[in-house]
């Protein structure tokens, strides 16, 4: 059994990490840092591959398909039953598209549970590949992102949704 390591890529906003233990992703990390050379070396396994050509592909402009967030949720993921039809609503917010917290709770069959919804997108395992970065607050503010709100609005800008702080 090996510990838990990662493999790491360079993006616009820094180091992306995804994490592994077992040959298994377990979350992605964005840093907001340059690369460390601490990243497993050499060839990932073929799930690993996956995450890390489709956060590329993003990068390059091209969404990722919602069957691969749903096989990610699916095979990677274990959350409480509202948790994951969060989830499961966030994965079709389109490129360029945003819902509000409590828009997303509606869908997932709660409507007024937006603070919920929050701390489901807080602790969104797969940031990207489950864009929880395309959730924001019903006053069209960007809400909280890991502690990096620059980096949602960089996220959304890249998508063509002017978005700011205010």
């Amino acid at each position: 059994m090996g510990g838990l390591m990662f493999y790491a890529m360079d993006s616009p906003l820094g180091e992306i990490r995804i994490f592994v233990k077992d040959d298994m992703p377990l979350g992605i990390s964005l840093t907001g840092h340059k690369t460390v050379k601490t990243a497993k070396s050499g060839q990932p396994p073929r799930r690993i591959s996956q995450l890390l050509l489709a956060i590329e592909r993003y990068f390059q402009g091209k969404a990722i398909p919602d069957a691969f967030a749903c096989s990610v949720l699916e095979n990677y993921v274990e959350q409480p039953p509202f948790a994951e039809a969060v989830l499961r609503e966030v994965i079709h917010i389109s490129i360029g598209e945003t819902l509000s917290y409590g828009e997303v709770a509606a869908m997932a069959g709660k409507p007024g549970a937006a603070r919920a919804v929050g701390n489901i997108m807080s602790s969104n395992p797969f940031p990207i590949i489950i864009p929880c970065h395309r959730v924001i607050k019903s006053d069209g503010t960007p809400g909280g992102y890991g502690g990096h709100p620059n980096m949602k609005i960089w996220l959304l800008g890249f998508e063509g949704v002017p978005i700011s702080l205010r």
